[in-house]
Order: C-alpha cells, then sequence, then structure tokens
C-alpha cells in the first residue's frame, strides 16, 4: 500500500468519525439555555423566589449533566482509544466519568454542610443503576424470547467485582452492628449514624482501583498495535490530542456548573422545608437530586440498549463503582477535612441491597448465562422496596 493509499485511508477513516470532533449543539439549544441561564442569574441574584430558583436550576443542571457528561465520557473514550486501551475497558472508563456528576455535587454538599444529602444522593444514584439494570433486562427479555444472553465479558471481567462489592456491603453492615452491640448504653444516641473506617474506604478504592489496573493491562482486551498502526491514530483528526483535551475540559467545566447547580438547589429546598415546616425531608431532596443524577446512565443505556455487552458493563460497572470507589473516596474526604460520615441507620439498607442485588445478578448470570423477564422484575421490586425504606422512615 503506497503511502497516499495510507492518507485516504485515513482520510476516510476520520470522516467517518465527524460526529468525535463536533460538540453536537444545536442554534436552538444555545438559545434555550442562554435565556434560562440569564432568567436564573436574575432570579438568584435578585433573591426572589427561592423555588423558581431551585426548579431553574435543576433544569439547567439536567441539561448540563446530559451534554457535557456526554462530552466528557467521549473524551475520555477518545482518550483511551488514543492510547490504545480496548473498548471494554474504555467503556467501564466512562461509566466512571458519567458517575462524576454525583461524586461532585456529593462533595460541594459535605462543603456545603449537608454531608447526609450528598452521601443519600451516591446511594440513591447507586439504586437508581440497579433499577435501570431491571428495566433493560425486562425491556430487551420482552424482544428476545423472554431472556436476555448474558455476555462473555461481563461474566469474565464483571463478576468477582460484583461479588467484592457484595462482600465490602456486608462488612459495612456487619461492622456497624457490632459497633451498636458494643456501645450498649449509647445506643439510642448512635442510633441513627453509620461509621465507615477509613482503612476500609481506602481498602475499597484499592480494589477498584488493581480492577482498572488489571483492565487496561488485559492483553485479550487492549491488542497491541503495530508501529504502523500508531503513526495512523496519530493522523486522525478525532483523536488528536486538541479535540481530545476540548471534550474533556468543556465536559468536567459543564459537569461542575451541574453539580453547583444541583448542590444550591438541594440547600435551597432543604432551608424552605425546614422554614415553612413541611415534610419535605433530606432523603427526598436527595432522592430527587440522585434521580437526576442517574439520568446520563439511563441515557446511555436506552441509547444503546441493542448492545447488550455495552449495557451490562455500563450499568453493572456503575454500581459496582458507587459501592468500591465513590462511597470509599467520600468517605476519605470526610476523614481528612476532618468531618463525620452523616447517614441516619436506614441508609446502610441500600448498600447492602446494592451490593445483595448485585451477588444475586452474579449467581443469576453463572446458573444458566440468561436473564430472563421474572429475574428483571423482581431487581426492580427489591430496588423499589428499597428506596421505599430510604426515603419513609
Amino acid at each position: 500500500m503506497t503511502a497516499l493509499e495510507n492518507n485516504e485511508n485515513t482520510e476516510k477513516k476520520d470522516g467517518m468519525h465527524d460526529e468525535h470532533v463536533s460538540l453536537g449543539l444545536k442554534a436552538y439549544e444555545i438559545i434555550i439555555v442562554a435565556v434560562l441561564t440569564a432568567i436564573y442569574l436574575y432570579i438568584r441574584i435578585t433573591e426572589q423566589n427561592p423555588f423558581i430558583v431551585a426548579a431553574l436550576g435543576f433544569v439547567i443542571a439536567l441539561w448540563a449533566i446530559m451534554k457535557p457528561t456526554e462530552w466528557a465520557v467521549e473524551g475520555l473514550t477518545l482518550l483511551a482509544e488514543r492510547i490504545g486501551i480496548g473498548t471494554y475497558a474504555a467503556g467501564v472508563l466512562g461509566s466512571i466519568m458519567a458517575n462524576f456528576p454525583e461524586l461532585l455535587l456529593a462533595t460541594l454538599l459535605i462543603l456545603k454542610g449537608q454531608a447526609k444529602i450528598g452521601i443519600l444522593t451516591v446511594l440513591i444514584v447507586a439504586g437508581a443503576n440497579t433499577l435501570l439494570f431491571g428495566v433493560v433486562i425486562v425491556k430487551q427479555a420482552s424482544k428476545r424470547g423472554g431472556y436476555v444472553k448474558v455476555p462473555a465479558t461481563t461474566l469474565r471481567y464483571e463478576s468477582e467485582l460484583m461479588t467484592f462489592a457484595f462482600i465490602t456491603a456486608l462488612f459495612l453492615f456487619v461492622y456497624n452492628f457490632a459497633e451498636q452491640v458494643q456501645g450498649k448504653l449509647d445506643l439510642v444516641e448512635n442510633a441513627y449514624s453509620v461509621k465507615i473506617p477509613v482503612l476500609y474506604s481506602v481498602g475499597t478504592v484499592a480494589i477498584y482501583l488493581s480492577y482498572l489496573i488489571f483492565l487496561t493491562r488485559d492483553k485479550e482486551l487492549n491488542p497491541q498495535r503495530t508501529e504502523e498502526e500508531k503513526k495512523q491514530i496519530k493522523q486522525l483528526k478525532y483523536l488528536s490530542w486538541k479535540n481530545i483535551s476540548k471534550l474533556l475540559i468543556l465536559g468536567i467545566i459543564g459537569i461542575i456548573i451541574a453539580g453547583e447547580l444541583l448542590a444550591n438547589g438541594a440547600e435551597i429546598l432543604l432551608h424552605e422545608a425546614h422554614t415553612s415546616g413541611t415534610e419535605l425531608g433530606e432523603a427526598h431532596i436527595a432522592l430527587i437530586v440522585g434521580l437526576l443524577g442517574s439520568i446520563p446512565e439511563w441515557a446511555v443505556a436506552f441509547k444503546a440498549e441493542e448492545d447488550i455487552e455495552l449495557v451490562f458493563g455500563n450499568v453493572l460497572s456503575s454500581i459496582s463503582a458507587t459501592l468500591l470507589f465513590m462511597i470509599g473516596l467520600i468517605s476519605i474526604f470526610l476523614y481528612f477535612i476532618g468531618a463525620t460520615f452523616e447517614l441516619d441507620s436506614y441508609a446502610i439498607v441500600q448498600v447492602v441491597l446494592s451490593g445483595s442485588i448485585l451477588l444475586f445478578v452474579n449467581l443469576l448470570m453463572k446458573d444458566d448465562l440468561n436473564l430472563d423477564t421474572f429475574e428483571g422484575l423482581a431487581i426492580i421490586i427489591l430496588q423499589l422496596i428499597g428506596f421505599e425504606v430510604l426515603i419513609s422512615v
């Protein structure tokens, strides 16, 4: 093949990926967001109706969660392709980036003195992703004769991590139970306090990071490129450092803005609820914010619902990442700023429920290598019960 033919092939391949260079913004979309932002800033600065400020903030945050998160995930995926990380490992990294808004939101809420809402929000996102997994199973099983075949990559690369997630969730429950039994005289005082040892958090983060390292170094998932292929990669416009940096930087800026809007809205709702004496509690606010934060995962799942391997990998990885990585990072952050991990004892129900469902799914997958409609419905019902316990107590 001549150099000219090489260039023609490179240009052709590059042309097929023009969508990876564009931000995908429509003129009307920019105008609508700009107008809503101007109204939001005016009402917020002039300190008018706080509920309108919160509502507008949530609407703008919803767009910022959807579009900039898409840019950030795209940028991370292209970065993985540029440096030679395979599709499956890139998908897992992308699922972490899709969870980044919730991690940022929790951090901002903690800094605003609302640690309980921030942590609850992260747990609710894990629950929302669990619910999503059940919905996907039911929907896809109805199209495929009543069952969905489990991808081989999920069985090989997610199975152990799902088991680890259950074990760590169970350990957290047993540890807190032991703490309550040990402090018999202080049982009433400590009944609403969930504790997380810092070494536990360091350990769960280490487990997840080890998993990521394993994925990115697995030779079956990440085939080696020849020198010629590496040269061709460098010539592709959509894989240029400029394009990747643009997507990552704009995406992360958008996510930061979304996090601030959601955190401010949550703080407003909590303040107004306390002032007016309404029954809108911290768990209800966390549910609203958490469900908004989980939208990227739902959007990706329904957009790529026919790609079962991608959906399984992204959704299950998101749940495991929340239990092992995000909760661990938040706990470590709280430890270093001298704050306490504030959760009522019923919040641990969601931690154990998410871990148990992962173990449940793992056993079901290994049983007959399929998931059917009944199993998907069981997952949905279990998670809805978990949400009911979380917000009604």
